[in-house]
């Protein structure tokens, strides 16, 4: 008796049909749309890191000698190393903030630092004295803004699969790659400009050979800011 009442409860009513499941495919396109915006994003912003780096690398002596006549090949290892430096300071802080707080915030302060910190590069000619020491600094703090480069990394690892994580990953590295290569010919590519060039006198603002790399790297992170303000969602966050 038990078990006819129990065929009788899972056998459908007569004139009746199984309640189909539907799958909202357009729905799934959206999100992985959406998700790999987000990760092309942070392609961009790996390769802004390393073109931070290199982008004024080439002429970053001739800069110095320029406006400090104070300044050494000693001094320059200094200014050369604060980058690496900044970096290193910024890594783990960078890293702490994004596991407690969403990942779109230390980026945005993280580009946000690099910005100003290529703009006061651009200025460093501008004191009276100490004109090496500002440069020093203004390079620390591009580095401290590279700092972000764990976030990143993190953040696609989150947004992505574990089949598509590798080849990401390999993206990502391609990207920085990239970056340390194109950064001396950007700056190459400014090298029209002479070395003397013309000042904007309404802003006091010197646009040279050696300044004008830097401003390009700035107005490149204003564009990252945009970006990850627009682009960047919670998957990265959600993810695993």
């Amino acid at each position: 008796v038990v078990s006819l009442m129990v065929k009788a409860v899972e056998a459908p009513a007569v004139g009746r049909t199984p309640p189909v499941v539907e799958h909202d495919d357009h729905h799934d396109d959206d999100d992985y749309k959406s998700r790999w915006r987000s990760i092309r994003v942070m392609y961009f912003t790996m390769f802004l890191s390393s073109v931070g780096f290199t982008i004024v690398i080439t002429s970053l002596w001739p800069y110095l000698q320029k406006i400090d006549d104070s300044v050494n090949a000693s001094f320059l290892g200094w200014v050369v190393a604060a980058y690496s430096l900044g970096q290193m300071v910024a890594s783990p802080i960078f890293g702490l903030w994004s596991n407690y707080r969403p990942r779109k915030e230390p980026l945005v302060c993280s580009i946000s630092i690099n910005v100003l910190a290529n703009i006061y590069y651009a200025y460093a000619y501008l004191p009276r004295t100490n004109n090496k020491f500002h440069t020093l600094m203004s390079r620390a703090l591009v580095g401290f803004g590279a700092g972000n480069v764990a976030v990143v990394r993190s953040y696609v690892a989150g947004a992505t699969s574990l089949k598509e994580r590798t080849s990401s990953m390999a993206n990502m590295s391609a990207c920085q790659a990239l970056g340390f290569i194109l950064g001396p010919a950007l700056q190459a590519c400014l090298s029209f400009i002479g070395e003397h060039g013309f000042t904007v006198k309404i802003i006091q603002l010197q646009l040279n050979m050696y300044t004008t790399p830097a401003l390009l790297a700035a107005a490149f992170g204003v564009i990252n800011i945009l970006l990850v303000l627009w682009v960047l969602n919670s998957c990265g966050e959600t993810m695993t």
